[in-house]
């Protein structure tokens, strides 16, 4: 039996054999107190962040991989298939991978490079389809697809949203457990919106526990299908994805009903950020020593909109799940500091450049 992680709570999770579970370390991850640092700085009393980047695969789906393969182990499965815009991707691959079987993903078509590197290093199949993720009937066309042909081939289905593959959205389920014993005292929990499903596992895993907080789903203003799903079109955008958030770029909610009801069920609601107020938030979190993608960090965009709104109150606890890590979209990294600003100096620069450092606060104080 696994003793540590997320399957401590191996009793809430669908599988037979546990003491044989697919991984990697995955769960148990930090809940950072930012009360002092970020909380100050933009205007509210209590703060947490949920470090779900320190999964083994720097992501929160590395929960839901190793769920799924425990499954494909137990029921002698030939692998999983599954459409992805990275992380999910790469949790997969890195999971197959530990388990001795094959993941196969069909990814967006502009997936970036740092997560398609991720899947395909450590043995995963992909191939990049166009409208994944940007067209909302495309990306549920596609997922219907698959999930079909890999029940038809007898593979799993591992499009991350409980519509497609609930028994293994379960892992994100654990999150919640792991909440409720970090900080019994209640919290609104703000969480970024692709696919819904991590907001949906949310919303189970409170309401397993007989207390739901007030949940709030955040998007980027280009992929704001949350918005719509709530007005009522749970089919999605009517227009291309336009945001550049990596991991936000869905079109369609793969768990539309689920997201909806984590919203309303818990008198919470959703926020829309636009990308440079997500890329803001990234920023500051950095400064707090916390790199995070700017998926990671569209939580704490969207607790900085509501603050500035008035939709929150400076006293109110709230804590954001950071879902990503920095290394996952360079790019973003680019933004914040480019290594080509970094100067290049000879060893006898050293005493000097300290000196002139230490002296003009370089390195902070």
């Amino acid at each position: 039996m696994i003793n540590g992680g997320m399957w401590r709570w191996a009793d809430r999770l669908p599988v037979r054999r546990p003491d044989q579970a697919v991984s990697l370390g995955e769960g148990d991850t930090p809940l950072v107190d930012l009360s002092r640092t970020v909380a100050a700085r933009i205007g509210l009393d209590r703060l947490w962040l949920k470090a779900e980047d320190r999964n083994p695969t720097g992501s929160f789906k590395a929960r839901v991989a190793s769920v799924a393969y425990t499954l494909i182990k137990e029921r002698g499965l030939a692998g999983a298939v599954g459409t992805s815009s990275g992380n999910g991707g790469a949790a997969a691959a890195a999971y197959a991978a530990a388990a001795g079987s094959r993941a196969i993903l069909f990814t967006l078509a502009d997936i970036v490079a740092p997560k398609l590197r991720e899947i395909v290093a450590v043995g995963g199949v992909a191939r990049r389809v166009t409208g994944i993720g940007h067209d909302a009937a495309a990306t549920r066309q596609i997922a219907d697809r698959i999930a079909e042909v890999s029940d038809r081939l007898g593979c799993y289905p591992l499009l991350t949203g409980f519509h497609y593959a609930a028994e293994a959205m379960t892992g994100v389920q654990t999150i919640a457990y792991e909440l409720a014993e970090q900080l019994p005292e209640p919290a609104v929990v703000y969480a970024p919106v692709g696919g819904g499903g991590l907001l949906t596992g949310l919303h189970r895993g409170f309401a397993e526990l007989g207390a739901v907080p007030r949940l709030v789903g955040v998007q980027p203003s280009g992929g704001a299908s949350l918005r719509r799903a709530l007005a009522g079109h749970p089919e999605g955008l009517d227009h291309p994805v336009t945001t550049a958030v990596s991991g936000l770029q869905m079109a369609v909610l793969y768990d539309a009903a689920g997201a909806v009801a984590a919203v309303r069920d818990s008198g919470g609601h959703d926020v829309i950020t636009d990308d440079a107020e997500i890329l803001a938030a990234q920023a500051i979190l950095a400064d707090a020593g916390l790199l995070v993608e700017p998926a990671g960090a569209t939580a704490l965009a969207g607790v900085i909109a509501d603050l500035a709104a008035g939709r929150l109150d400076r006293a109110e606890p709230v804590v954001v799940i950071a879902t990503g890590a920095g290394h996952k979209d360079t790019a973003a990294l680019d933004r914040l500091a480019s290594a080509a600003t970094v100067p290049v100096i000879t060893p006898d620069r050293i005493g000097d450049e300290l000196a002139s450092l230490i002296n003009d606060g370089g390195g902070r104080p």
